[in-house]
């Protein structure tokens, strides 16, 4: 089982890459998975975890180092079931070495297709025929992003919002250079395992915005579809090619899906929903999650909290409702007639305004089980 992570990478730009449309051919592609939190340490430990941020510790960017002792995450179980695990991070703190044989970080810069390769060859070597964990961390368009643009322009900087098409085409660069080591470490997947028997998994932890919207420079600020709305591509010769969906997801779905396609059954109850069936058996037309959560707390910009989540949305397959805590504002929008969401319709008199606005609510000022 191997993730490969594409950090920062938009699900609407897939489409731009020859790359990712060949990868893309080969297995079964969703679309429209709803980042719990969209910055990179929040979103993967959703991911191992299958739990939101304020059940398994980390719901703000404060608390990096908070995951609950109390819970089990992905490489944990996968090692009790006699796994070997190892991951290469931006950073050693993104996940807890919890349940890792190979806990590695690299540098900004790096080179992360060779650091990559060499770390696929090593643990196949050192699993001695165990089976394989293996997370890679690609972060090519958060280290742009961090080093080059953050430094350059302040949240306020009405120039970089005014620049969105260049913003866009410098992004698109670097979207093309991952998706160009994401088909190169395919290969090398490829000639190293048994495909028969494995399964890979491309994903993004979170969008990254391009100046649509005023204080975002990047991720993190808002839950606009930029940002949260994210893609997972599961290829391997068990799983269905050719196969997409656009049907509503959320990363607690991940969690139990992968256990599931590895036949774990675990002692917990999980939250998601597996749709295993979905990859295994063909496009199930109802499948999906009928609400999706997302939430976060900027480390700068308008509103800053980095000690909490103070922005908060509820995602149906329709409409999504945005709730800003600190200036107290709601924002509802029709995402099937307006997905850039421009337009507040929000009191105008939704039938499904009312559902959704508890549903948030109730969801926010829950108490966790964990």
């Amino acid at each position: 089982m191997i993730f490969v992570l594409l950090d920062g990478c938009r699900w609407d730009r897939t489409n731009i890459s020859n790359d990712f449309k060949e990868l893309q051919s080969e297995g079964t592609f969703f679309n429209n998975v709803t980042a719990a939190i969209p910055y990179t340490a929040g979103a993967v430990n959703v991911i191992f975890s299958g739990l939101y941020g304020k059940d398994n510790g980390i719901d703000a960017y404060s608390k990096l180092l908070a995951l609950k002792k109390s819970i089990k995450v992905l490489p944990e179980i996968l090692q009790e079931n006699d796994y070997f695990t190892s991951c290469d991070l931006i950073h050693d703190k993104i996940v807890s070495k919890r349940g890792y044989d190979i806990h590695q970080a690299h540098k900004s810069g790096a080179d992360y297709f060779s650091i990559h390769s060499e770390l696929l060859k090593k643990s196949f070597e050192m699993a001695s025929g165990k089976p394989v964990f293996t997370f890679l961390h690609h972060s090519l368009i958060h280290d742009v992003v961090v080093n080059e643009i953050l430094p350059k322009y302040e949240y306020d900087d009405k120039s970089y919002y005014e620049q969105k098409e260049q913003n866009l085409a410098r992004y698109d660069k670097l979207f093309l250079e991952a998706c160009s080591y994401a088909k190169k470490i395919k290969k090398v997947i490829d000639s190293m395992v048994n495909s028969r028997n494995t399964i890979i998994i491309f994903l993004s932890d979170h969008g990254t915005a391009s100046g649509e919207r005023f204080g975002e420079r990047n991720y993190g600020s808002y839950t606009y579809e930029e940002t949260i709305r994210t893609f997972y591509l599961f290829i391997g010769q068990k799983i269905l090619k050719k196969q997409t969906s656009d049907n509503l997801l959320s990363t607690i779905d991940i969690l139990p899906t992968v256990l599931d396609l590895c036949g774990i059954n675990v002692n917990f109850k999980l939250p998601g929903k597996s749709f295993a069936d979905v990859i295994k058996e063909g496009i199930i037309k109802n499948h999906g999650t009928k609400y999706a959560f997302s939430e976060t707390g900027a480390l700068h910009g308008l509103y800053p909290s980095p000690e909490k989540p103070n922005v908060f949305c509820i995602k149906t397959s329709k409409y999504k409702l945005i709730y800003f805590e600190t200036p107290n504002e709601w924002s509802l929008f029709d995402l099937e007639n307006d997905p850039l969401e421009q337009k507040n319709i929000f009191g105008t008199g939704i039938s499904l305004e009312k559902e959704l606005h508890e549903k948030l609510l109730n969801w926010i000022n829950r108490e966790s089980k964990y």
